[in-house]
Protein backbone atom coordinates (compact mmCIF):
# COMPACT_ATOMS: atom_id res chain seq x y z
CA UNK A 1 0.00 0.00 0.00
CA UNK A 2 1.68 3.26 -1.15
CA UNK A 3 1.47 5.87 1.80
CA UNK A 4 2.96 9.62 1.05
CA UNK A 5 2.93 12.23 3.63
CA UNK A 6 3.70 15.86 2.21
CA UNK A 7 4.40 17.88 5.47
CA UNK A 8 3.76 21.85 4.21
CA UNK A 9 6.96 23.20 6.70
CA UNK A 10 5.64 27.09 5.71
CA UNK A 11 8.58 29.94 5.77
CA UNK A 12 10.98 31.60 7.66
CA UNK A 13 9.68 34.59 9.64
CA UNK A 14 11.17 37.78 10.96
CA UNK A 15 7.44 38.56 12.64
CA UNK A 16 7.49 35.69 14.80
CA UNK A 17 11.09 36.84 17.03
CA UNK A 18 14.74 35.89 15.94
CA UNK A 19 14.55 32.14 16.62
CA UNK A 20 12.07 32.10 13.34
CA UNK A 21 14.38 34.71 10.96
CA UNK A 22 15.72 32.31 9.41
CA UNK A 23 14.44 28.68 10.39
CA UNK A 24 10.25 27.61 9.65
CA UNK A 25 8.70 26.95 13.36
CA UNK A 26 8.63 23.29 11.89
CA UNK A 27 12.47 23.10 12.20
CA UNK A 28 12.98 24.02 15.84
CA UNK A 29 13.67 22.15 18.40
CA UNK A 30 10.22 20.49 20.91
CA UNK A 31 11.11 18.19 23.21
CA UNK A 32 14.71 17.30 22.20
CA UNK A 33 14.44 17.28 18.80
CA UNK A 34 12.87 19.33 15.77
CA UNK A 35 9.46 19.34 15.78
CA UNK A 36 9.07 18.15 11.94
CA UNK A 37 11.25 15.15 12.84
CA UNK A 38 8.39 14.18 15.43
CA UNK A 39 5.87 13.98 12.48
CA UNK A 40 8.19 12.27 10.31
CA UNK A 41 8.74 9.53 13.10
CA UNK A 42 5.18 9.67 13.99
CA UNK A 43 4.18 9.47 10.25
CA UNK A 44 7.44 6.57 9.76
CA UNK A 45 6.24 4.01 12.50
CA UNK A 46 2.29 4.00 10.95
CA UNK A 47 4.01 2.99 7.48
CA UNK A 48 4.41 5.67 5.13
CA UNK A 49 7.31 5.61 2.99
CA UNK A 50 7.19 8.99 1.29
CA UNK A 51 7.53 12.47 2.50
CA UNK A 52 7.40 15.46 0.75
CA UNK A 53 8.14 18.75 2.48
CA UNK A 54 7.00 21.60 1.13
CA UNK A 55 8.77 25.15 2.42
CA UNK A 56 9.05 28.84 0.78
CA UNK A 57 12.21 30.86 1.55
CA UNK A 58 13.01 28.07 4.08
CA UNK A 59 13.95 25.59 1.49
CA UNK A 60 17.86 25.82 2.46
CA UNK A 61 16.92 25.20 6.20
CA UNK A 62 15.12 22.39 5.22
CA UNK A 63 17.82 20.74 3.05
CA UNK A 64 20.42 21.43 6.50
CA UNK A 65 17.95 19.68 8.52
CA UNK A 66 18.01 16.98 6.32
CA UNK A 67 21.49 16.48 5.55
CA UNK A 68 22.40 16.82 9.20
CA UNK A 69 19.54 14.64 10.94
CA UNK A 70 20.17 12.11 8.44
CA UNK A 71 16.59 11.53 7.92
CA UNK A 72 16.30 9.21 4.63
CA UNK A 73 18.89 7.28 6.09
CA UNK A 74 17.65 6.74 10.03
CA UNK A 75 13.94 6.74 9.29
CA UNK A 76 14.45 4.33 5.99
CA UNK A 77 12.08 6.49 3.76
CA UNK A 78 12.42 8.81 1.17
CA UNK A 79 12.43 12.42 1.27
CA UNK A 80 11.95 14.92 -1.37
CA UNK A 81 12.16 18.99 -0.36
CA UNK A 82 11.14 20.47 -4.13
CA UNK A 83 12.69 24.03 -3.52
CA UNK A 84 9.81 26.86 -3.92
CA UNK A 85 11.25 30.37 -3.70
CA UNK A 86 8.32 31.76 -4.95
CA UNK A 87 6.84 31.47 -1.53
CA UNK A 88 2.82 30.50 -1.97
CA UNK A 89 1.42 29.16 0.71
CA UNK A 90 0.56 25.62 0.92
CA UNK A 91 -1.37 25.55 -2.33
CA UNK A 92 0.81 27.11 -4.15
CA UNK A 93 4.10 24.84 -2.62
CA UNK A 94 1.34 21.67 -3.88
CA UNK A 95 1.08 22.93 -7.21
CA UNK A 96 5.06 23.39 -7.68
CA UNK A 97 5.46 19.96 -6.07
CA UNK A 98 3.06 18.61 -7.72
CA UNK A 99 5.50 16.01 -10.00
CA UNK A 100 6.80 14.39 -6.99
CA UNK A 101 2.69 14.02 -6.15
CA UNK A 102 1.42 9.85 -5.86
CA UNK A 103 -1.96 9.69 -6.73
CA UNK A 104 -3.08 10.15 -3.19
CA UNK A 105 -1.40 11.83 -0.15
CA UNK A 106 -1.71 12.78 3.55
CA UNK A 107 -1.40 16.19 4.02
CA UNK A 108 -0.01 17.55 7.51
CA UNK A 109 0.13 21.07 8.57
CA UNK A 110 3.81 21.26 10.00
CA UNK A 111 2.87 22.97 12.89
CA UNK A 112 0.44 21.09 14.51
CA UNK A 113 0.41 17.42 15.59
CA UNK A 114 -2.91 15.47 15.94
CA UNK A 115 -2.44 11.92 17.48
CA UNK A 116 -5.05 10.24 16.32
CA UNK A 117 -5.22 7.23 13.50
CA UNK A 118 -3.54 9.15 10.40
CA UNK A 119 -4.01 5.77 8.71
CA UNK A 120 -8.14 5.46 9.27
CA UNK A 121 -8.28 8.65 7.77
CA UNK A 122 -6.15 7.41 4.69
CA UNK A 123 -7.98 3.83 4.48
CA UNK A 124 -11.49 5.16 5.24
CA UNK A 125 -11.15 7.31 2.42
CA UNK A 126 -10.01 5.30 -0.04
CA UNK A 127 -12.70 2.61 0.43
CA UNK A 128 -15.55 6.12 0.11
CA UNK A 129 -13.43 6.94 -3.57
CA UNK A 130 -13.50 10.19 -1.54
CA UNK A 131 -11.31 13.33 -3.51
CA UNK A 132 -10.62 15.09 -0.16
CA UNK A 133 -11.60 14.47 3.71
CA UNK A 134 -10.22 16.19 6.21
CA UNK A 135 -9.54 14.90 10.01
CA UNK A 136 -11.62 16.92 12.49
CA UNK A 137 -11.42 17.74 16.56
CA UNK A 138 -14.37 18.66 18.91
CA UNK A 139 -12.93 21.54 20.73
CA UNK A 140 -15.16 22.84 23.89
CA UNK A 141 -13.97 27.13 23.66
CA UNK A 142 -14.48 27.75 19.59
CA UNK A 143 -14.39 31.57 19.43
CA UNK A 144 -11.12 31.51 18.33
CA UNK A 145 -11.08 28.61 15.56
CA UNK A 146 -12.83 28.41 12.22
CA UNK A 147 -15.42 25.40 12.51
CA UNK A 148 -16.57 23.12 10.50
CA UNK A 149 -20.14 21.94 9.61
CA UNK A 150 -20.68 17.72 8.41
CA UNK A 151 -23.84 16.03 7.84
CA UNK A 152 -23.03 12.08 7.88
CA UNK A 153 -19.37 12.53 6.98
CA UNK A 154 -19.64 15.22 3.97
CA UNK A 155 -17.99 18.75 5.06
CA UNK A 156 -21.46 21.38 4.14
CA UNK A 157 -20.12 24.44 5.20
CA UNK A 158 -17.15 26.68 7.22
CA UNK A 159 -17.84 29.30 10.02
CA UNK A 160 -15.83 32.14 11.14
CA UNK A 161 -14.17 32.85 13.81
CA UNK A 162 -16.22 33.82 16.85
CA UNK A 163 -19.41 32.11 16.22
CA UNK A 164 -21.28 32.10 19.74
CA UNK A 165 -20.86 28.01 19.75
CA UNK A 166 -20.49 25.86 23.22
CA UNK A 167 -18.65 23.60 21.00
CA UNK A 168 -18.03 22.57 17.48
CA UNK A 169 -15.60 20.67 15.27
CA UNK A 170 -12.42 22.45 13.98
CA UNK A 171 -10.04 21.32 11.57
CA UNK A 172 -7.37 18.96 13.61
CA UNK A 173 -4.40 20.26 10.69
CA UNK A 174 -4.49 16.89 8.59
CA UNK A 175 -5.66 16.05 5.18
CA UNK A 176 -6.13 13.47 2.64
CA UNK A 177 -5.63 14.75 -0.73
CA UNK A 178 -6.03 13.43 -4.23
CA UNK A 179 -4.21 14.45 -7.31
CA UNK A 180 -8.07 15.13 -8.89
CA UNK A 181 -8.61 17.43 -5.94
CA UNK A 182 -6.24 19.75 -7.31
CA UNK A 183 -7.52 20.23 -11.01
CA UNK A 184 -8.95 23.24 -11.36
CA UNK A 185 -7.14 25.58 -8.68
CA UNK A 186 -4.32 27.25 -9.63
CA UNK A 187 -1.06 28.31 -7.74
CA UNK A 188 -2.18 31.39 -6.56
CA UNK A 189 -5.25 29.97 -4.64
CA UNK A 190 -5.21 29.29 -1.10
CA UNK A 191 -6.26 25.76 0.32
CA UNK A 192 -8.18 27.15 3.58
CA UNK A 193 -10.10 30.00 1.83
CA UNK A 194 -10.39 28.86 -1.60
CA UNK A 195 -10.23 24.97 -2.23
CA UNK A 196 -11.58 23.50 1.12
CA UNK A 197 -14.86 25.69 0.48
CA UNK A 198 -14.67 25.31 -3.13
CA UNK A 199 -14.56 21.21 -2.50
CA UNK A 200 -17.52 21.53 0.04
CA UNK A 201 -19.86 23.30 -2.27
CA UNK A 202 -19.89 20.53 -4.40
CA UNK A 203 -20.30 17.62 -1.89
CA UNK A 204 -16.85 16.46 -2.22
CA UNK A 205 -15.10 16.96 0.90
CA UNK A 206 -15.13 14.24 3.20
CA UNK A 207 -14.74 14.83 7.21
CA UNK A 208 -14.22 12.50 10.05
CA UNK A 209 -14.13 13.53 13.61
CA UNK A 210 -11.12 11.92 15.83
CA UNK A 211 -10.02 12.30 19.14
CA UNK A 212 -6.59 12.57 20.38
CA UNK A 213 -3.09 14.49 21.70
CA UNK A 214 -3.11 18.07 20.39
CA UNK A 215 -0.29 20.22 19.93
CA UNK A 216 0.03 23.57 17.87
CA UNK A 217 3.30 25.55 18.49
CA UNK A 218 2.17 27.92 16.00
CA UNK A 219 0.07 29.15 19.25
CA UNK A 220 1.59 32.28 21.05
CA UNK A 221 3.86 30.88 23.81
CA UNK A 222 3.51 27.59 22.96
CA UNK A 223 7.38 26.14 22.68
CA UNK A 224 8.19 25.74 26.00
CA UNK A 225 5.10 24.23 27.20
CA UNK A 226 4.96 22.06 23.94
CA UNK A 227 8.16 20.45 24.85
CA UNK A 228 6.84 19.21 27.84
CA UNK A 229 3.98 18.28 26.79
CA UNK A 230 5.43 16.24 23.35
CA UNK A 231 8.24 14.31 25.74
CA UNK A 232 5.44 13.01 28.08
CA UNK A 233 3.05 11.81 25.23
CA UNK A 234 5.47 10.08 23.61
CA UNK A 235 6.17 7.43 26.84
CA UNK A 236 3.36 4.51 25.95
CA UNK A 237 2.42 1.00 26.99
CA UNK A 238 3.38 -0.88 24.26
CA UNK A 239 1.63 -4.82 23.46
CA UNK A 240 3.90 -7.37 22.08
CA UNK A 241 2.42 -9.83 19.96
CA UNK A 242 3.80 -13.54 18.61
CA UNK A 243 3.16 -13.68 14.91
CA UNK A 244 3.00 -17.79 13.78
CA UNK A 245 -0.34 -18.19 16.16
CA UNK A 246 -1.36 -14.98 16.88
CA UNK A 247 -2.02 -12.73 13.69
CA UNK A 248 -2.29 -15.45 11.48
CA UNK A 249 -2.79 -19.34 11.34
CA UNK A 250 0.75 -21.43 12.04
CA UNK A 251 0.86 -23.46 9.48
CA UNK A 252 4.49 -24.27 9.91
CA UNK A 253 7.42 -22.01 9.17
CA UNK A 254 4.74 -19.53 7.23
CA UNK A 255 7.12 -17.46 5.16
CA UNK A 256 4.96 -16.21 1.86
CA UNK A 257 2.05 -14.09 1.47
CA UNK A 258 0.03 -17.04 -0.26
CA UNK A 259 0.45 -19.15 3.10
CA UNK A 260 -0.85 -16.14 5.16
CA UNK A 261 -4.49 -17.33 6.53
CA UNK A 262 -5.10 -14.38 8.85
CA UNK A 263 -6.13 -15.66 12.93
CA UNK A 264 -10.10 -14.04 13.19
CA UNK A 265 -10.29 -10.36 14.49
CA UNK A 266 -6.40 -10.11 13.80
CA UNK A 267 -6.36 -6.91 11.94
CA UNK A 268 -8.96 -5.14 14.13
CA UNK A 269 -7.12 -6.54 17.26
CA UNK A 270 -4.16 -4.10 15.98
CA UNK A 271 -6.09 -1.59 15.22
CA UNK A 272 -7.97 -1.47 18.45
CA UNK A 273 -4.54 -1.02 19.66
CA UNK A 274 -3.46 1.89 17.86
CA UNK A 275 -6.73 3.82 18.06
CA UNK A 276 -5.71 2.98 22.33
CA UNK A 277 -2.68 4.33 22.15
CA UNK A 278 -0.06 1.51 22.75
CA UNK A 279 2.87 0.95 20.83
CA UNK A 280 2.38 -2.56 18.64
CA UNK A 281 5.12 -4.34 18.35
CA UNK A 282 5.69 -7.93 16.71
CA UNK A 283 8.29 -10.39 18.27
CA UNK A 284 8.77 -13.51 16.45
CA UNK A 285 11.34 -16.77 16.21
CA UNK A 286 11.86 -17.81 12.81
CA UNK A 287 14.06 -20.62 12.92
CA UNK A 288 13.21 -21.60 9.15
CA UNK A 289 16.16 -19.28 8.10
CA UNK A 290 18.35 -21.71 10.46
CA UNK A 291 17.22 -24.79 9.28
CA UNK A 292 17.36 -23.51 5.49
CA UNK A 293 13.47 -23.49 4.36
CA UNK A 294 13.75 -19.87 3.63
CA UNK A 295 15.98 -16.40 3.90
CA UNK A 296 15.62 -13.18 5.95
CA UNK A 297 14.94 -11.30 2.41
CA UNK A 298 11.47 -13.51 2.72
CA UNK A 299 10.39 -12.75 6.20
CA UNK A 300 11.12 -8.92 5.26
CA UNK A 301 9.23 -9.27 2.26
CA UNK A 302 6.13 -11.22 4.19
CA UNK A 303 6.37 -8.66 6.72
CA UNK A 304 5.81 -5.75 4.33
CA UNK A 305 3.55 -7.41 2.65
CA UNK A 306 1.50 -8.04 6.03
CA UNK A 307 1.99 -3.65 6.68
CA UNK A 308 0.21 -3.44 3.42
CA UNK A 309 -2.84 -5.53 4.76
CA UNK A 310 -2.87 -3.77 7.89
CA UNK A 311 -2.67 -0.64 6.44
CA UNK A 312 -6.13 -1.02 4.26
CA UNK A 313 -7.51 -1.42 7.05
CA UNK A 314 -6.39 1.42 8.89
CA UNK A 315 -3.99 -0.52 11.13
CA UNK A 316 0.23 -1.09 11.62
CA UNK A 317 2.95 -2.72 13.25
CA UNK A 318 5.31 0.09 15.10
CA UNK A 319 8.15 -2.29 14.37
CA UNK A 320 8.78 -6.05 14.10
CA UNK A 321 11.75 -8.38 15.39
CA UNK A 322 12.65 -11.63 14.52
CA UNK A 323 15.28 -14.20 15.29
CA UNK A 324 16.31 -16.09 12.80
CA UNK A 325 18.49 -18.34 15.03
CA UNK A 326 18.26 -21.95 16.45
CA UNK A 327 20.84 -24.26 18.37
CA UNK A 328 20.35 -26.88 16.27
CA UNK A 329 20.14 -24.96 12.75
CA UNK A 330 21.13 -26.13 9.35
CA UNK A 331 22.72 -23.36 8.98
CA UNK A 332 25.96 -22.68 10.39
CA UNK A 333 25.61 -18.59 10.24
CA UNK A 334 22.50 -19.17 12.39
CA UNK A 335 23.09 -21.90 14.79
CA UNK A 336 23.32 -20.32 17.69
CA UNK A 337 21.29 -20.14 21.25
CA UNK A 338 20.72 -16.73 20.34
CA UNK A 339 19.84 -13.99 23.19
CA UNK A 340 16.62 -13.01 20.83
CA UNK A 341 15.28 -16.40 20.46
CA UNK A 342 12.42 -16.75 23.04
CA UNK A 343 11.91 -18.01 25.59
CA UNK A 344 15.03 -15.21 25.64
CA UNK A 345 13.47 -11.77 26.61
CA UNK A 346 16.13 -9.97 23.63
CA UNK A 347 13.82 -8.74 21.60
CA UNK A 348 11.23 -7.44 23.52
CA UNK A 349 14.18 -5.65 25.54
CA UNK A 350 15.88 -4.36 22.15
CA UNK A 351 12.15 -2.92 21.27
CA UNK A 352 12.67 -1.26 24.88
CA UNK A 353 16.40 0.18 24.06
CA UNK A 354 14.89 1.95 21.07
CA UNK A 355 10.95 3.43 22.01
CA UNK A 356 10.20 5.23 24.76
CA UNK A 357 7.97 2.22 26.02
CA UNK A 358 6.17 2.82 29.49
CA UNK A 359 6.32 -0.36 31.34
CA UNK A 360 3.49 0.20 33.28
CA UNK A 361 0.51 -1.43 31.31
CA UNK A 362 2.58 -3.20 28.32
CA UNK A 363 2.02 -7.16 27.78
CA UNK A 364 2.56 -9.78 25.47
CA UNK A 365 0.69 -12.04 24.15
CA UNK A 366 1.60 -15.30 22.84
CA UNK A 367 0.76 -18.80 21.73
CA UNK A 368 2.84 -21.22 23.65
CA UNK A 369 5.01 -21.55 26.80
CA UNK A 370 8.10 -19.77 25.35
CA UNK A 371 6.41 -16.36 24.41
CA UNK A 372 5.20 -16.16 28.16
CA UNK A 373 8.25 -17.33 29.68
CA UNK A 374 10.18 -14.52 27.56
CA UNK A 375 7.54 -12.08 28.99
CA UNK A 376 7.97 -12.73 32.17
CA UNK A 377 11.64 -12.88 31.78
CA UNK A 378 11.55 -8.92 30.59
CA UNK A 379 9.33 -8.15 33.72
CA UNK A 380 5.96 -8.40 31.47
CA UNK A 381 2.61 -10.02 31.75
CA UNK A 382 1.90 -12.42 29.46
CA UNK A 383 -1.03 -13.95 27.93
CA UNK A 384 -1.93 -17.42 25.81
CA UNK A 385 -4.09 -16.80 23.18
CA UNK A 386 -5.37 -20.02 22.32
CA UNK A 387 -7.31 -19.25 19.37
CA UNK A 388 -10.72 -17.44 18.45
CA UNK A 389 -11.56 -14.17 18.16
CA UNK A 390 -8.08 -11.57 18.69
CA UNK A 391 -9.72 -8.78 19.24
CA UNK A 392 -12.32 -9.84 21.62
CA UNK A 393 -9.52 -11.13 23.39
CA UNK A 394 -7.54 -8.65 23.58
CA UNK A 395 -10.69 -5.76 24.94
CA UNK A 396 -10.05 -8.18 27.71
CA UNK A 397 -6.99 -7.38 28.01
CA UNK A 398 -6.36 -4.02 27.82
CA UNK A 399 -7.58 -0.99 30.04
CA UNK A 400 -9.07 1.77 27.79
CA UNK A 401 -10.48 3.05 30.41
CA UNK A 402 -7.41 4.36 32.24
CA UNK A 403 -5.38 5.64 28.38
CA UNK A 404 -8.54 8.00 27.83
CA UNK A 405 -8.61 9.35 30.97
CA UNK A 406 -4.52 10.49 30.48
CA UNK A 407 -5.26 11.77 26.53
CA UNK A 408 -7.92 13.71 28.17
CA UNK A 409 -5.58 15.04 30.97
CA UNK A 410 -2.70 15.97 28.13
CA UNK A 411 -4.93 17.98 25.86
CA UNK A 412 -3.30 19.54 23.72
CA UNK A 413 -2.75 23.37 22.99
CA UNK A 414 -4.84 25.07 20.89
CA UNK A 415 -4.39 28.68 19.13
Amino acid sequence: MALQCVVWVGESDARQGERTKRTPKPLLEVGGAPFLETLISEARRRGFDEFVLLAGQGSEAVQSFLAEREIARRFRCRVLAPADPAALGTWGALAHAEKDLREDFLLLNGETWFDFNWLDLVASARQERASAAIALREISDPAGCETIDLVDGVVTGFRPMGAPLESALSSGGAYYLTRRALAGFGPQCSLKSDVLPALAGKGQLRGRAYSGFFIDIGAPNSLAAAGERLTLHGRRPAVFLDRDGVLNVDHGYVHASSQVEWVSGAKQAVKFLNNSGFYVFVVTNQSGVARGLYSEEAIHALHEWMAGELAAEGAWIDDWRYCPHHPEGAVEAYRAAHAWRKPSPGMILDLFANWPIDKDGSFLVGDNASDIEAAHAAGLPGYRFEGGDLLAFLRSKVGVADRVAMETEMAGLTR
